[in-house]
């Protein structure tokens, strides 16, 4: 079973020249300044009809981001706000090399949804949802549980009848589907955002998440199995870059509980706003976790090295607490550019940390995969053997 000792409520709470040279790029720094794309949920929350939204989808909102407005507009013929047929605009757009650079721009709301799911599972079989709901799971008291503290100031989550039922039932499915890994906390993070972006599509969400747990470009499944070896991996990984890019920074004394494994563990759901999580999730979703997520990290710490740099281990606790309480700005189109432009992580980078980390004595599947990650016909193959034999719906 997965980790569920784990509780990410519970876990104890500058920018700096660089003289490397940035890495072209479609897009400038200043075209994502003005921030997320999408309608806040605040806004959503006081719409009476908010459910009848998240039932029908949601209407297409005006954009912050002019750049994505006008890139998102040609894709589709300058009709962007008479779109009838989203799945169809959708398949027209995901076979044109420019479709990963649109979802890194930000989609339209109205389209964000059909974007994540054809990246996440267009060429890959589909799971029967319906089978892995005949039984409840092992572990399905953790579940009720958490799904009582998940996400609960949003409308969409305060009802049983609503969202809560439909993370159940999702959960409940995961759960039974990977057996060898089972739930663990976290999973009802991402669960629940998957389920908000979506319009609360219960079939499609477990689809999605599926492929973020197997699918090689993820691999989350390694993130709740025992001992976190995802988690683990990425820690390293980013401490490691740390050491390379911002070596005036000092974080030794400081607990990785205390920040690191928040964003890691979460996918930055308990740490950043929500607007802001779910353009990050844009980029994660087109880069994959393995390189996403460090590179999103690396990009915060760039953003906002002055200010981390003065940091001690009680502000980490502090700020890291959660999106309400911390005192760190940020532009969430500016951390997707540094991401992209300057923190972008090759293969072989992703394959010589797991080849230096793995240990004879103390063998990791998860390294064994990684160090062929510089070769992806080879490393797909592996990921590919591994999962068919782990996991029983292959």
């Amino acid at each position: 079973m997965g980790n569920n000792n784990v509780c990410l409520a519970e876990i104890p709470v500058n920018r700096i020249h660089h003289t490397q040279p940035k890495t072209k790029t479609k897009w400038n720094r200043e075209d994502l300044k003005s921030g997320s794309c999408i309608q806040t949920l605040i806004d959503k929350e006081n719409n009476p009809d908010f459910f009848t939204l998240y039932e029908c989808g949601q209407a297409l909102p005006q954009y912050r981001n002019k750049l994505a407005q006008s890139k998102w507009s040609e894709a589709v013929n300058n009709n962007l706000s008479m779109i009838n047929d989203s799945q169809q605009t959708i398949d027209s757009l995901i076979v044109k090399p420019e479709f990963k650079e649109l979802v890194l721009l930000g989609p339209p709301k109205q389209l964000r949804w059909l974007s994540w799911l054809n990246l996440l599972t267009k060429t890959q079989p589909n799971i029967p949802y319906e089978k892995y709901l005949e039984n409840p799971p092992t572990d399905i008291s953790n579940i009720i549980k958490d799904i009582d503290r998940t996400l609960v100031d949003y409308a969409l989550f305060k009802h049983k009848s609503c969202g809560q039922e439909q993370l159940k039932r999702i959960l409940w499915a995961i759960s039974n589907a990977l057996p060898s890994m089972g739930y663990c906390q976290g999973m009802n993070f991402i669960c629940a955002v998957l389920l908000i972006v979506s319009g609360c599509d219960e079939h499609q969400v477990f689809q999605a998440f599926m492929q973020m747990l197997i699918n090689e470009q993820h691999l989350l499944c390694f993130a709740f199995t025992n001992e976190m070896p995802l988690h683990f991996y990425l820690t390293k990984l980013i401490h490691y870059q740390i050491k390379k890019k911002f070596p005036k920074l000092n974080l030794s004394d400081i607990s990785d509980s205390f920040w690191l494994s928040k964003m890691i563990l979460s996918l930055f759901t308990y740490v950043f706003k929500m607007e802001d999580c779910i353009r990050c999730w844009d980029y994660l979703i087109v880069r994959g976790m393995i390189r996403g997520i460090p590179e999103l990290i690396l990009a915060y710490i760039d953003l906002n090295y002055s200010q981390l740099s003065k940091f001690q281990e009680e502000d980490f606790a502090f700020n890291f607490k959660g999106p309400e309480t911390t005192t760190i700005q940020f532009n969430v189109g500016e951390l997707i550019y540094l991401a992209k432009s300057n923190h972008s992580l090759d293969r072989s980078t992703i394959s010589n940390v797991a080849k230096k980390m793995r240990d004879k004595n103390n063998p990791s599947q998860l390294l064994d995969l990684l160090q062929h990650y510089s070769n992806q016909q080879i490393y797909k193959k592996h990921v590919s053997f591994y999962i068919k034999t782990i996991f029983e719906f292959y």
